[in-house]
């Protein structure tokens, strides 16, 4: 079985099809987040699978959020 990793913009059209017909109400209950390694970057992705190949499909991307106490007295 092949694994890619893909963004949602550059999905192949019989992908997005096969998406839609997948999740006709929405995905967002099957959504997960997850941390780039090495970089400071929070990932929206969606894992499915069509005709053998395992897609991560990478939905959005946000910084992740590092706000430290820089009060002393806390």
């Amino acid at each position: 079985m092949r694994n890619l990793i893909i963004s949602y913009r550059k999905l192949p059209a019989h992908v997005r099809d096969s998406l839609n017909t997948m999740y006709p109400h929405g995905y967002e209950d099957d959504v997960f987040e997850f941390e780039l390694p090495g970089r400071q970057m929070i990932c929206k992705a969606l894992r499915i699978t069509i005709e053998g190949v395992n897609y991560l499909i990478k939905l959005e991307q946000r910084p992740k959020n590092t706000d430290y106490l820089l009060d002393e007295d806390w």
